[in-house]
């Protein structure tokens, strides 16, 4: 009875040994991992735990690989984790080894689905800026509903502007010159989802000042006219419109100015022009409108026959580029076409009705009929 009983109590530790053996095994802890899906531009973590053996233990990459930009950082004596934030989608499989500080070791293979962007940075590109004009683009995402933050990781904006949080680039550039930079976005999706990341490098252009100018700004009362706003500067083509033009013009969105001033002055209007960025630029112009041209002189000085001669006719209001010409004159007399003055030497006696007739650069004609008598 007693040899039966030995033999049992030793079957007993026997057996008690090899589970006891079985049990601190170096191993991980998972039998069959099984790592939760990655995703391209998601921010990735799982753990890894071991047990058994002596501490610490660390883990290296046997053969195959990890997924690109997922890497192992050692957290704890026993407890790795994978992290990082995967850049390649598809299927990676590495086989892990597990090793003690007594350098023994086990392998487990592992294997990490890596899903496609599901959130990412929609903006393509950055409309251009110009000098001295407020400028504002907002930068946007596109995929899972998430709560975006955005920040310039490398390089600077052009000088006089900011990116905000949330993703707007806004301000007034002081110098005409090209920046690049890098914007990260950080997405974590709504009702508690993981939390995604982006970047994207950007040239921001800075164009040179908008202008703008008339091509000719003095008008006539009363006369058609037509003038032309010309812009410069920013990116063409040009959009325009303007408050304050005066009465009887009106101002087409190609910067045509046309119509027929209704009464002289000085005015000072207000031009609004918008670039093919949708820069905005005001610039205050001005345009003066003249009285409508008319013949001044009332009457003409006697002259003498056979002697030298000469009369100026003058004009008043209309605009400069004034062209003068007359019907018949007397004999031995001529009408200066530029200067409007009547020369020469007058042949015979006689009196004279002289039709002079003045014409300016904006097509206005004044005529009027004046005496002539020569002595």
């Amino acid at each position: 009875m007693r040899f039966r009983l030995l033999n049992v109590l030793v079957l007993a530790a026997v057996a008690t040994g090899v589970f006891v053996g079985v049990a601190q095994a170096l191993d991980f802890d998972e039998e069959d991992p099984a790592p939760p899906h990655a995703e391209v531009g998601m921010v990735y973590s799982y753990e890894i735990g071991t047990h058994a053996g002596c501490l610490p233990h660390r883990l290296v990459i046997a053969s195959g690989a990890l997924p690109p930009g997922l890497s192992i950082r050692r957290i704890d004596l026993d407890t790795h984790v994978v992290e990082g934030v995967a850049t390649e989608a598809g299927t990676f499989s590495a086989w892990i080894q597990l090793l003690d500080c007594d350098n023994k070791s086990a392998e487990t293979l592992f294997t990490f689905d890596v899903w496609p962007r599901r959130w990412g940075i929609a903006t393509a590109a950055l409309k251009a800026a110009a000098v001295g004009s407020s400028y504002s683009a907002t930068l946007e995402g596109t995929g899972l509903p998430s709560d975006v933050t955005w920040e310039v990781t490398s390089g600077a904006l052009p000088a006089g502007m900011t990116l905000s949080p949330a993703g707007t680039i806004s301000g007034t550039p002081t110098a005409a010159r090209s920046s690049t930079f890098t914007v990260k976005a950080t997405a974590k999706e709504k009702n508690f989802g993981p939390t995604r990341i982006d970047s994207k490098q950007y040239t921001l252009n800075v164009l040179a000042p908008l202008t703008a100018k008339l091509s000719r700004n003095i008008a006539e009362a009363n006369v058609r006219f037509s003038t032309a706003l010309l812009g410069a500067g920013g990116q063409s083509p040009y959009t325009w419109s303007a408050t304050g033009v005066p009465a009887g013009l009106a101002i087409g969105p190609d910067g045509v100015v046309s119509g027929v001033p209704a009464r002289s002055g000085s005015f000072t209007f207000t031009a609004r022009m918008v670039d093919a960025n949708g820069t905005v630029k005001e610039t205050q112009l001005r345009l003066v409108v003249r009285q409508r041209l008319s013949i001044a002189t009332k009457s003409l000085p006697a002259a003498a026959a056979g002697r030298a001669y000469r009369a100026k006719i003058s004009s008043q209001g209309g605009v400069e580029g004034k062209r003068w010409t007359s019907g018949a004159l007397p004999r031995g007399l001529k009408l200066g076409a530029t200067t409007g003055a009547i020369t020469g030497v007058p042949a015979s006696a006689g009196t004279f009705r002289i039709t002079v007739r003045v014409r300016d650069a904006l097509g206005a004609v004044s005529q009027k009929t004046l005496v002539l008598r020569v002595g």
